[in-house]
């Protein structure tokens, strides 16, 4: 059996820690930003409507951005306790380390919880009330999650997303759009797409258009600001700051440094 531990509101530091404990953690976001690096190479930074669950002895790394705050609710191995869930709940809720979206709902429910615990943070019954309800909350989601057809709703073609985007590339193109294209809504799709690139859908896009920029630069006699116009940027001056950013070279110092290396 597994004994329901005190939750708690509370902010993270922005140094930076890895550590691991004994017990199992479940922590959520409630206000402004934090970054949790989870086992194998999952690393996500999140706010509210999200949060992850660690397992016990699970090495992990995280800090927070600025002003947050984040609802932890800590579930040991004891006995001893009148506060006790079955063991079978916890087995499926920390079979492995991952992060999670939390519904309308449940994001509403940590929202009121989080109030009451912050107006009462020496209450213990209250603590262990609020972490029994939300585990059971989380149990059933993820559940489902788990039972889910797969294939539907769960995936990402990144293929087919590229080819969206290289067809989109002088457009706007949404994150909404993305999500359609994915049958996933856009806080799923965009949990999902960070778990899988390690970047936000508009770093990824941006960074398909910054190479295909770089390649008409450097295979193209096309004037800079064509080149701005062809890849989706505003004007010359931002195509200049992104190629800068990427690769340390103005867009002319780009294309002049392959010219040299075909002369060579």
């Amino acid at each position: 059996m597994w004994t329901i531990g005190a939750s708690r509101v509370q902010s993270l530091e922005s140094q930076p820690h890895r550590h691991h404990h004994h017990h199992h953690q479940v922590v959520l976001g409630l206000t402004g930003e934090v970054w949790f690096d989870l086992p194998p190479d999952q690393q996500l930074h999140f706010g509210p409507g999200f949060g992850c669950l660690v397992p016990s002895n699970c090495d992990h790394a995280f800090y927070g951005e600025g002003n947050n705050t984040v609802v932890v609710i800590d579930v040991s191995g004891h006995d001893g306790s009148n506060h006790l869930i079955d063991a079978g709940l916890f087995d499926q809720l920390f079979a492995q380390p991952r992060f999670i979206e939390l519904d309308d709902n449940l994001r509403s429910l940590v929202q009121c919880l989080a109030t009451e615990l912050s107006q009462r943070p020496l209450d213990v019954q209250l603590q262990q009330h609020v972490s029994g309800l939300l585990l059971h909350s989380l149990f059933h989601r993820v559940a489902a999650y788990r039972q889910s057809a797969p294939g539907t709703s769960s995936r990402i073609d990144l293929a087919m997303l590229d080819q969206l985007i290289a067809e989109r590339l002088t457009e706007k193109l949404s994150v909404e759009e993305l999500a359609n294209a994915c049958h996933m809504s856009a806080s799923q799709f965009h949990l999902r797409f960070r778990q899988l690139t390690g970047m936000t859908p508009y770093q990824y896009i941006l960074q398909q258009r910054v190479q295909q920029a770089a390649w008409l630069l450097e295979n193209s006699s096309m004037a800079i600001s064509a080149v701005a116009a062809e890849t989706g940027f505003a004007n010359q001056s931002a195509l200049n700051h992104a190629i800068k950013a990427r690769f340390e070279l103005s867009p002319g110092q780009l294309r002049s440094q392959r010219k040299n290396q075909n002369s060579l």
